[in-house]
């Protein structure tokens, strides 16, 4: 019985990570499908694609929005702003270089996440087994924290790249907009050094196995 109650969680992630495998495979084929088929759909109807790049309010570091008010605030008030205002800038396009940009780098974190959620499934497969401190769940691991590098500073290139290529082609806005970074690289390396850690934690943990089987 408590065997039984110890398989439910893992048993209940390993389905949540079957289904997620299976939606990101499901969204990289039709981002695929899409961006091989836009140019013809572009060229032969004329039809505009959607273009999208994040994009903060500001020049340079100024991305800030100030606010304007319909009545005298309070006399302590002397000025107020909305810091780093961030959103999506979307437009329609004909360009097919303008789309391809901007879907490659959702077709980057599309694949990127599959492979990343296809290493989990293995590694959850092994907890479910039984037998969990493999060398090769050790190497599993590492290639994930390698994917999480990989997906994070690629999508920030091509994101950035894409956001190089729109904005040079529109005239002057108001307010001002600044590309930006849709991922914090503080967030992407801290990560990646917690699961290279947590890969060194389980070649120690299968050291202490093969010991204790040698004990044995």
């Amino acid at each position: 019985m408590n065997e039984k109650k110890k398989s439910y969680l893992p048993r209940a992630i390993k389905i949540i990570l079957d289904v997620i495998f299976g939606a990101l495979l499901f969204a990289v084929v039709g981002l695929i499908i899409w961006i091989a088929i836009s140019p013809i759909l572009v060229n032969r109807t004329g039809m505009a694609g959607t273009a999208s790049i994040p994009v903060a309010l500001g020049v340079n570091e100024q991305a800030n929005l100030d606010l304007e008010f319909t009545e005298t605030p309070d006399l302590e008030i002397r000025s107020a702003w909305i810091d780093e205002a961030r959103g999506t800038l979307r437009m329609e396009t004909g360009s097919y270089w303008l789309l391809l940009l901007t879907n490659g780098s959702k077709l980057v974190l599309g694949i990127g996440l599959a492979y990343i959620f296809f290493l989990l499934r293995r590694v959850m497969r092994s907890i479910l087994e039984g037998d969990p401190f493999q060398e090769q769940n050790s190497r599993l691991i590492r290639r994930l924290g390698y994917a999480f590098l990989v997906v994070g500073f690629g999508c920030s290139i091509l994101e950035g790249l894409a956001a190089q290529a729109i904005l040079k082609r529109l005239p002057d806005t108001i307010p001002a907009l600044h590309a930006i970074a849709r991922f914090d690289h503080r967030i992407i390396l801290g990560s990646a050094l917690m699961i290279f850690l947590l890969s060194q934690i389980w070649i120690y943990g299968l050291e202490l196995e093969r010991d204790r089987a040698l004990t044995v």
